[in-house]
């Protein structure tokens, strides 16, 4: 695979040698070709195995839908092991960072980016570069963005490769495990929502549902796979929009409870009516990260208990490296980089192990 992508690299380059603007679409066309790159079988465990490890749950899993503004973000942990599905905007790496932090976050197991919207993806390359990851995956689909491409630049940096989830694998989390549900369909066209990746995250006999923005059509083709949808809890797609969570889905999942995540008073007028009122129609309890902040869901395995969380900024001693030159500086310095540039590390020497150990001459870490 990888002489494959160097051939193809010499060969583009060839053809476009002296026109700059071509050579940058180049780049970027590189760098989403390793970005996909698919790897079957890492980390995959056989269905049956794992839902017979689970069916003994006895401790505790969390579930943080993280208030992120008009975007996405999930941590979800379970005896030690951990996942973040989705990584909010560009404008909330920091917090994003500063929440993981909080919740002493050392590793993550997984990172999911559902599809590649600034609104999912926007924070999951300072992600990459702060933490070790064990295992990335992002659909297969491959888009001309600069979100996009700092994701697949921050994966080539950390030596990360893409493992392109397919419908029916089943992943360990701890106690816990998750099914893949969607993207059902290689094409789904121009909507890119339609690729979000789905999952089915069961622990004991707690189930929740994630299905990134998926649209209604997409919603069908999850009903038609053969893998029950029934769920405690339904994290509603596409932050509430009346394009997704179309009744017949609703109907089919039966949640208890319903998380939708939007921002305060945003644009898209989220959620929509429609949304709302099939949720209640199916007796569905509704949580809003633009009423009640970051909204936590922990399971014994038996029972759900909710809890909510407002914003908090950390309070320790931190560190601040830049994503484009891996230059370190003090929290303090005066020529900290933008702040959708900006890693966070509690420690130099958590910043050396990520990479970052070139230091600032002004502020001198």
């Amino acid at each position: 695979m990888r002489q494959c992508m160097e051939e193809q690299e010499i060969d583009h380059m060839k053809r476009q040698a002296g026109r700059l603007a071509a050579v940058c679409t180049l780049t970027m066309l590189l760098l989403c070709v390793s970005c996909t790159y698919r790897n079957p079988a890492a980390g995959e465990m056989p269905a049956e195995r794992v839902q017979e490890e689970a069916q003994s749950t006895s401790g505790r899993m969390e579930v943080h839908f993280i208030d992120v503004g008009q975007g996405d973000a999930a941590l979800i942990i379970c005896d030690g092991q951990t996942m973040l599905f989705d990584a909010g905007e560009n404008d909330k790496g920091v917090f994003l960072q500063f929440y993981l932090m909080e919740q002493g976050i050392d590793h993550l197991d997984y990172v999911i980016g559902s599809h590649p919207e600034a609104d999912h993806i926007g924070g999951m390359d300072v992600v990459l570069l702060k933490y070790d990851c064990g295992k990335v995956m992002l659909p297969n689909l491959s888009v001309e963005t600069a979100t996009y491409a700092d994701v697949c630049d921050a994966m080539a940096y950390k030596d990360y490769l893409n493992t392109v989830p397919q419908v029916g694998e089943t992943y360990a989390l701890g106690e816990a495990f998750f099914t893949i549900i969607a993207p059902n369909r290689e094409d789904y066209g121009e909507e890119v929502n339609n690729y979000s990746i789905g999952i089915k995250l069961v622990h004991g006999e707690n189930t929740f549902l994630f299905t990134g923005d998926a649209e209604s059509l997409a919603e069908k083709d999850m009903l038609d796979n053969g893998i029950c949808l029934d769920a405690d809890v339904l994290k509603a797609g596409h932050h509430g929009s009346s394009d997704a969570s179309c009744a017949e889905f609703v109907e089919a999942v039966s949640p208890e409870y319903a998380v939708i995540s939007c921002g305060k008073e945003n644009d898209y007028g989220h959620p929509h009516k429609e949304t709302l009122a099939a949720l209640e129609a199916a007796g569905a309890k509704v949580y809003r990260t633009d009423e009640q902040g970051s909204i936590i869901a922990v399971s014994d395995g038996t029972d759900l208990v909710w809890e909510t969380k407002a914003e908090t900024r950390w309070q320790g001693v931190y560190y601040v490296g830049n994503k484009n030159n891996r230059k370190l500086h003090r929290s303090t310095c005066s020529s900290l980089p933008k702040e959708w540039n900006q890693v966070i590390f509690e420690s130099k020497e958590e910043a050396a192990h990520a990479g970052f150990t070139d230091t600032c001459s002004g502020c001198r870490p």
